[in-house]
């Protein structure tokens, strides 16, 4: 979701040719503060975590939220690759985490969002770290929002977008008192399912590969995967971990999306994400593929990753996927 050094926006490596990252480049100083006017704050947090390193972020309040009126509150969790609490990726407007905390807020739920280690104003590595850091990261989160007189402890849930999807349910299945976990664009299978398909619809969407060339590009892939594995400790657990196996030991209430159109994480994955959850005996289950929208939750006709670039600004979330988000948590939140 970046350039060449960092990941696309689920996989490790710049696929797209860096068309997924920071198109435009992240601004010097980003404002966080709530807009004028909204039912909510805006607070700063810095918040410890048990591997020694401290995670910034910004905590949205409603503002009648006391110890006496308790609210409950969401952690979101970013998609591969280093990025701000906002999820931004370059695109003009594309601040989804800033978006659905927004909705949140205003129906009366907090919302934390978090740099990822080693990014803005976070400390920490985020070189080396896996998808498992990430989740303790998120729980480190969580056990923030514990120690705020505002908040419900009982009343917990997290959000993870992509690779963010795959977080959340690990979250879950070492915290089952969460009361709702929601997975934007996840995945069934093991990650290398997902790299094998996104490295071969690269090769699909070349024009300028034809025969022979082409089956070599193709031939390849399973050598650049090996590769991956051998070099980049994040790579090698990615293409490894099974969510499925996750997913049938957690029972939280959980919402499945993913659009129709993403050439990511496939739509076609999702009946498999909710079986698996369901074996585990969990009987809160929603699952939709979402009509017209890419990996990003954008309407976009096509989806491929390499033409994000050329979405019209702003580039926003699907506002019917923000209220189907936000409907969703009121009701197991409050």
């Amino acid at each position: 979701m970046r350039p060449a050094t960092r990941r696309t926006v689920f996989i490790a490596v710049s696929l797209f040719a860096g068309a997924t990252t920071h198109l435009a480049g992240q601004p010097a100083k980003t404002d966080y503060s709530a807009p004028a006017g909204a039912p909510y704050t805006a607070i700063d947090v810095i918040i410890p975590t048990p591997s020694g390193h401290t995670l910034a972020g910004t905590l949205t309040l409603p503002k009648f939220a006391s110890r006496a009126r308790k609210v409950g509150a969401i952690v979101t969790v970013t998609g591969s690759g280093q990025q701000d609490r906002d999820e931004y990726l370059g695109l003009e407007g594309y601040r989804p985490f800033r978006q659905y905390a927004d909705s949140l807020a205003r129906r009366g739920i907090a919302v934390l969002r978090m740099d990822d280690r080693g990014t803005g104003a976070s400390k920490g590595t985020f070189k080396g770290a896996t998808t498992a850091d990430f989740a303790e990261d998120v729980r480190a989160g969580l056990a923030y929002l514990r120690t705020r007189p505002e908040i419900n402890a009982k009343a917990l849930g997290v959000m993870g977008h992509s690779e963010g999807a795959l977080i959340a349910p690990m979250v879950a299945d070492k915290e089952p008192t969460l009361r709702a976990i929601v997975l934007l664009a996840g995945i069934a299978r093991a990650g290398r399912t997902a790299l094998e398909y996104q490295l071969g619809n690269m090769v699909d969407h070349d024009s300028t590969l034809k025969g022979a060339r082409r089956d070599s590009a193709l031939a390849t892939i399973p050598i650049t995967i090996e590769k991956l594995i051998a070099s980049d400790p994040w790579m090698a657990f990615f293409l490894r971990y099974d969510p499925s196996a996750t997913a049938r030991r957690v029972k939280t209430p959980v919402l499945i999306l993913t659009g129709l159109n993403d050439q990511q994480a496939r739509a076609n994955e999702v009946g498999d994400q909710a079986t698996a959850f369901r074996m585990a005996g969990n009987r809160d289950v929603t699952a939709w593929i979402v009509p017209d929208v890419n990996h990003l939750f954008v309407h976009d006709k096509d989806g491929f990753p390499a033409n994000y670039a050329k979405l019209k600004p702003p580039v926003m979330v699907d506002p019917v996927v923000v209220g189907t988000v936000v409907d969703w948590l009121a009701a197991r939140l409050k």
